[in-house]
């Protein structure tokens, strides 16, 4: 009888500390699981995929009023036609240029990665061709 008791209470605390340990242990890494989850879903759910197409004639449909917006992490295509001149376009904050030809158009791709507002720059004339607004 006493060799059953000692056995019998043994197994008990043995089942209680292992129950009590693996219900900590699983809770902790399921919640930090389920946290980490959360955190790589946000950073997911932030590219889409429509591209951003922005189509600009220099004299016509630019200005330093003109503002396009793009999501964070979507692709962007900038169409720059100058129908009168040469010219050489930067889009400050990317650092990306093109150059292009009178009456030929050129394009300025890219993955908005950066948050913020970008101004499109004639490097011939000084003029502010648009602006891009990047948001989350």
């Amino acid at each position: 009888m006493i060799k059953r008791s000692i056995f019998t209470k043994s197994i008990i605390a043995t089942c209680l500390l292992l129950g009590s340990v693996g219900c900590s242990s699983s809770d902790t890494s399921s919640e930090a699981g389920e946290d980490a989850a959360v955190v790589e879903d946000e950073t997911v759910e932030v590219a889409t995929d429509e591209p951003v197409e922005i189509s600009v004639i220099i004299g016509q449909t630019s200005g330093s009023a003109v503002a396009y917006q793009a999501t964070l992490g979507s692709k962007v295509q900038i169409k720059i036609l100058n129908p009168d001149a040469d010219d050489e376009f930067h889009l400050h904050g990317y650092e990306l240029s093109a150059i292009a030809t009178a009456g030929q158009e050129t394009m300025i791709e890219f993955t908005a990665d950066q948050l913020g507002s970008f101004d499109l720059e004639s490097h011939k004339t000084g003029d502010w061709i648009l602006t891009l607004v990047v948001e989350e």
